[in-house]
């Protein structure tokens, strides 16, 4: 188990993020009445994390301090699951061979980490998890950026932990909290409860159309209100046992006043614009601290919210690590691309040094090297000489056939596996192109998923060729062809509106779709 690092996280934390062209830092510590500090904020233009920490360096010492760096948000996947039934310091392990099927890059070595979910939040008896997984190779960019300067992670945050941070700061006593920010590509929504994140969203919708002074504006708030309840639903279902206070919008800049109060109307939990104020000292900061307060963007938000993991693990919350447990002793000796070419240098001297004393082994070794090549000819020739006797062409042969009885068993077994997924895919990927004038009322799987019926009524049948065209781009039902549709007109249903057409889809997989036609072209 990666998180738990005590001895870091009492101290001071300097958190740096890099997005797109910008950059920014902030440190945080503990004021004298208890509350989190912002020492101090830093923004230059940097487009690579290594180019903002050698800007970062010009104005700010950072040899020594509790470094935290922000995964960008495409690299990497967060997965909700069960708590394994094995000590807590081994969930890592345990749960990695399980998120083979739901991610998209190899988990042998991939960096895990688990966050576990408050027990107060739902009825349910097992424990609940999310799980942060993220390919060695994103870790290892991260790091090669830092040793250019002579410098180490000593953890790493993504996006959803870092906003954790900052909605934790606002929940009341009870009851959990949701905070909303807007970032330059999307929305993250992120839902807290005794400081611990336990749901979160993306929401596809940039923060130009926010921002914009004509009609886009009002649709794009339209679009990221009815996620946000479609959000708070979920919750409600899920966690039962933890009603939410209410809606913190954190107000990007740009944003004009009536932002707030559009939101306000289409959302049924009460809405309020965040104040870091209200959470934080931003006395250190002066000039800065009104911006900050009320109108700081997605990007800077996550910087303080990584800088606030110190603060709040000393309140006894959950943070990620992402990092080798050996990291922080390999601190102490930094190894970066500058040291590499000093010691480069330094070899080449020596080399030069001793050019004269490897100068009289140069005639003994070729003379060496002309007795290896006569010997290596007279062997060749006897070699050739030599018949293969026929016991070794046999084993040859056996050994081509177990190669291939081999393969073919793997293919079988990737096959098998498939088949036994069950039907939680299929649901999360209904879920996700759920429609209002369109909706499922029954899904039936048979076998091993190969035969599908899917049940369902809209408002206006000319909706069901768009929504199999969405339907079409999940995993789960790409290349399955629906060979039977029926249209039928609800009637004689006092209680429903009219004009609702029930439908039922058909259909199979391919004949040749899949692990199971790979088998057959490796059996023959």
């Amino acid at each position: 188990m990666l998180f738990r690092r005590p001895s870091r996280e009492q101290g001071q934390w300097l958190a740096v993020t890099q997005e797109g062209a910008v950059a920014s830092a902030a440190r945080v510590s503990t004021s004298p009445d208890g509350r989190p500090r912002l020492d101090w904020f830093w923004r230059a233009d940097a487009d690579t994390m290594g180019n903002a920490l050698k800007a970062l360096q010009r104005q700010h010492p950072l040899r020594g301090a509790s470094l935290v760096g922000l995964v960008p948000h495409d690299r990497y996947r967060i997965v909700a699951a069960e708590a394994p039934d094995v000590p807590r310091e081994e969930w890592s392990d345990a749960i990695r061979w399980s998120l083979r099927e739901q991610v998209d890059f190899a988990v042998d070595d991939a960096v895990i980490d688990v966050l576990s979910l408050p027990a107060a939040t739902q009825l349910r008896q097992s424990s609940q998890t999310l799980t942060v997984a993220m390919p060695r190779e994103v870790q290892a960019d991260l790091q090669l950026a830092a040793d250019d300067h002579g410098l180490r992670w000593n953890a790493l945050e993504v996006p959803e932990t870092a906003l954790r941070n900052i909605c934790a700061l606002g929940e009341e006593e009870g009851k959990a909290h949701a905070l909303l920010a807007f970032g330059a590509q999307q929305a993250l929504l992120v839902i807290t409860f005794q400081g611990e994140l336990i749901m979160m969203r993306h929401i596809e919708v940039m923060l130009s159309s926010i921002t914009a002074r004509d009609d886009s504006r009002g649709g794009a708030l339209s679009r990221a209100a009815l996620e946000v309840l479609r959000t708070l639903d979920t919750h409600e279902r899920v966690h039962s046992q933890a009603p939410l206070a209410g809606l913190t919008v954190a107000l990007p800049p740009g944003a004009s006043d009536d932002t707030l109060q559009m939101l306000a109307e289409l959302i049924y939990l009460p809405v309020k614009a965040l104040n870091l104020a209200d959470h934080l000292d931003l006395s250190a900061v002066e000039d800065a601290a009104p911006e900050l307060a009320r109108r700081a963007s997605a990007h800077e938000l996550l910087s303080i919210g990584a800088a606030l993991r110190g603060w709040l693990a000393q309140q006894g919350r959950q943070q990620l690590q992402l990092v080798d447990p050996g990291a922080e002793g390999a601190a102490s000796v930094p190894w970066g691309a500058r040291m590499g070419l000093q010691l480069a240098g330094a070899a080449l001297f020596l080399c030069v040094v001793a050019g004269g004393a490897l100068a009289w082994m140069q005639h003994d070794a070729q003379s060496r090297l002309k007795a290896s090549e006569l010997k290596q000819a007279e062997l060749q020739q006897q070699l050739a000489l030599l018949t293969v006797p026929p016991v070794v062409k046999q084993l040859e042969q056996l050994r081509q056939r177990e190669t291939i009885q081999r393969q073919m068993r793997d293919v079988l077994k990737g096959a098998g596996a498939q088949a036994s997924t069950g039907y939680s895919d299929y649901l999360m990927a209904l879920g996700r192109q759920a429609q209002a004038q369109l909706w499922i009322t029954g899904l039936l799987v048979e076998g091993d998923g190969r035969n599908l019926e899917l049940r369902g009524r809209t408002t206006d049948p000319a909706n069901l060729p768009p929504y199999l065209a969405r339907l079409h781009e999940e995993e789960r039902f790409k290349g399955r062809r629906f060979a039977q549709v029926e249209l039928q007109a609800v009637v004689d249903e006092t209680e429903t509106p009219q004009g609702l057409t029930d439908f039922v889809l058909r259909g199979e997989l391919p004949e040749g779709d899949g692990a199971s036609r790979q088998a057959r072209e490796e059996a023959r």
